[in-house]
């Protein structure tokens, strides 16, 4: 049973964005500066200096991460590391890279433990990669729909998916990769991932592998290449890989008419 929340101790978790301290909300930041600790993962070094900036209780946790170290075993401890400062009465921002609750295995985690022991938690919104991707792709997901899957996922819990819609593919470099990943992509899994496609999708059909710009000054990486070609295609390793879709769904015009629609709305 939860108990009822104690008058000191809580925790709010924020996003810092993807580039470079521009993308931090003006309440992320606000909270950033008004914490007693803060606690991060960021990519950067000058995202970490700015924090240090505007709070100097800030404390990375990327110090957990470790070599071969499974990357579970570190969130358990990001997760318990920052429940010990909320436990110690402290008002706790925990800031992670991109958006807070996309891919923040820890963030989510904290939250709910927080909330379980009886502490007042809650996240604010930020800027996650698919928000870049949408912008430097010129993508409206309301157009023909959007499908958003984690790339082993993907591959693991096999999914009926539309190939007439826009797919979005994250962490394609690191399929079936538990620790932190290489400087370089998984082969085995790229080729199991192409294999996977090319059940619905032709061999020349083009995909994107997108990288958001960290720096202002730095424009997107943004690399097409035909699905084939995948497997051998170099990228850095937190690429997401956009598939754009495969000619447009059939209409339904019994629905159409229903609706009191004219074909070609």
């Amino acid at each position: 049973m939860t108990r009822s929340a104690p008058n000191s101790g809580s925790l709010v978790v924020v996003g810092s964005g993807i580039k470079v301290v521009g993308q931090m909300t003006l309440e992320a930041k606000a909270h950033v500066e008004q914490a007693d600790k803060v606690l991060y993962v960021v990519s950067e070094t000058l995202t970490a200096k700015w924090l240090h900036r505007l709070n100097p209780n800030a404390e990375s946790l990327h110090v957990l991460y470790g070599e071969d170290k499974p990357r579970r075993r570190t969130y358990d401890e990001m997760v318990a590391t920052i429940l010990d400062e909320v436990r110690r009465g402290k008002r706790v921002c925990a800031v992670f890279y991109g958006h807070p609750g996309v891919f923040v295995n820890p963030g989510l985690r904290a939250l709910a433990q927080a909330r379980e022991e009886g502490y007042r938690a809650y996240m604010t919104p930020g800027i996650s990669a698919e928000d870049c991707l949408f912008v430097d792709l010129e993508l409206d997901p309301a157009e023909d729909g959007c499908q958003s899957y984690e790339a082993t996922d993907f591959l693991v819990r096999p999914r009926r998916y539309d190939p007439a819609a826009p797919l979005i593919l994250w962490q394609v470099g690191v399929i079936g990769t538990p620790t932190v990943p290489d400087a370089k992509p998984n082969r085995d899994g790229l080729a199991a991932l192409a294999e996977r496609l090319l059940e619905q999708y032709p061999p020349d059909h083009e995909i994107i592998l997108y990288e958001a710009a960290i720096y202002p000054v730095c424009d997107p990486v943004i690399t097409p290449t035909p699905l084939q070609d995948l497997p051998r295609a170099s990228f850095h390793p937190i690429a997401t890989l956009y598939v754009p879709p495969l000619g447009k769904p059939e209409v339904d015009e019994v629905m159409m008419r229903r609706l009191g629609l004219e074909i070609g709305d």
